[in-house]
């Protein structure tokens, strides 16, 4: 009987159960349903955490307790257990033999790993050998061939999880600024160690607002706006110092602004769009932090909020955006010399609530989905106005998180996908390739 303790299972958890069940190993579950073998791996580990156990076979026990999958030579379970249990539906095909007991699809799995690490042993060793003697260290931006998730790498998770911060990288750390969590609007700052894989905390944000960003000019990380508990977007800039560990404050903003896109170009900051008092708005402001002034520019196309920002060589990159009534797949160029707009290639995907970061000539558009499903994110070519798909390691919804750049490796941390996230993936954005050097 299902046990009042354990949360239900989605659709799709359950179609993974199923899929476990029949020996099914992640790359043929992921093959099967069309999703990438990381996404298996994070809901295997909600099923686990939902039914109590610790690994596929347990889970594959409370499957066929519960009724959920047919086993050869399982017997029935009694009526009362029969009737209550979820409905069964057929099993996916994975073009297998008829099935055989499950005591002998595990040892089959467990010898067709061992085949496959003796046969790939002495290449992985012969790998490590010469990179070990191979001094001389490239790096170059990450191919899209291949697995579209074998780059992503789940990370220690956020402390608090929550959607709407900010993330900014500064001397190869990462802060997590604000944000709305379980609790409600926060001001509280968590620093991430990529080198230690750890988290730590640091002097709160002295205003809590959520939907809000951040910007890293010098030794100074800048916080502007935000919307707060009471759903009021405000006009504060609130600066923190690393070193101190010690908030100031800037110039307000001239109008109360939240859920807007924030970029860097040439030591000054470019605020783009966002929400106000009276709704969406198309405001393009710069900050001039030598000055301590803000300024009004051209502003966007369109109002809209929870946009993308970030730089590339002389161009401010704008992506995605929603409006309150639809989300956006637009990508725009500003050039702040000129004060132009260009419209470029959009988007395959509508995006609202994304994290757009840059390396090198690249940009990776992460997240979003405040009205529809996204099954993965994308990475845009500035040289050739291109856009190429790579994966996700959250699929559906994954709006508000925040994300920056720490050689060689993108985090993308927190955000909302049927709840606060912790979430801290990182996607390997830079590759080394290591080049003999004859003796």
């Amino acid at each position: 009987m299902w046990d009042d303790e354990r949360a239900p299972l989605s659709d799709r958890e359950m179609e993974i159960v199923r899929l476990v069940a029949t020996g099914a190993t992640n790359q043929q579950i992921a093959w099967q349903l069309g999703i990438s073998v990381n996404t298996v791996k994070v809901h295997l580990r909600n099923i686990y955490g939902k039914l109590h156990v610790a690994s596929r076979t347990e889970a594959t026990m409370v499957a066929v307790r519960e009724g959920w999958v047919d086993v050869p030579g399982a017997a029935e379970e009694e009526e009362e257990e029969a009737e209550t249990a979820p409905p069964s539906s057929p099993l996916p095909s994975l073009e297998s033999p008829p099935p055989v007991s499950l005591a002998k699809r595990i040892g089959l799995a467990v010898a067709l790993l061992l085949t496959v690490a003796l046969l790939f042993l002495p290449s992985l060793l012969a790998g490590q050998a010469s990179e070990q003697e191979n001094p001389i260290d490239m790096v170059f931006p990450t191919p899209i061939s291949g697995s579209p998730t074998d780059r992503w790498r789940t990370r220690a998770q956020m402390p608090t999880p929550r959607n709407g911060l900010a993330v900014a990288a500064h001397d190869g750390l990462i802060f997590a600024i604000g944000g709305v969590s379980n609790e409600g609007v926060t001001g509280r700052v968590e620093v991430y160690d990529p080198a230690s894989d750890a988290w730590s905390t640091r002097r709160s944000k002295p205003t809590p607002v959520g939907f809000v960003s951040a910007a890293v000019i010098g030794d100074k990380i800048y916080v502007p706006g935000g919307i707060d508990a009471q759903r009021t977007p405000r006009s504060v800039l609130e600066i923190y110092d690393p070193a101190a560990n010690s908030w100031t404050q800037g110039a307000p903003l001239p109008v109360p602004l939240g859920a807007y896109g924030l970029a860097v170009f040439e030591d000054q900051i470019y605020l783009l769009g966002g929400l106000d008092d009276e709704g969406y708005t198309d405001l393009v402001l710069r900050y001039d932090p030598q000055a301590d002034e803000w300024q009004t520019l051209t502003p966007l196309d369109k109002a809209r909020g929870f946009v993308g920002a970030a730089t590339v060589g002389g161009r401010i990159y704008v992506a995605g955006g929603y409006d309150d009534e639809r989300e956006f797949n637009d990508l725009a160029a500003f050039e702040p010399d000129s004060g132009t707009w260009t419209l470029l290639a959009p988007m395959a995907q509508r995006r609202g609530g994304l994290a757009l970061v840059a390396v090198r000539d690249y940009l990776y558009a992460i997240g979003g989905g405040m009205t529809g499903y996204l099954a993965f994110n994308e990475r845009y070519d500035t040289r050739v106005d291109l856009w190429s798909h790579i994966g996700t390691p959250v699929e559906g919804q994954w709006r508000g998180l925040g994300a920056a750049f720490v050689h060689p490796n993108i985090y993308a941390i927190g955000g909302w996908n049927n709840g606060n996230l912790s979430a801290n993936e990182s996607y390997q954005a830079l590759f080394q390739i290591l080049v003999p050097v004859s003796p």
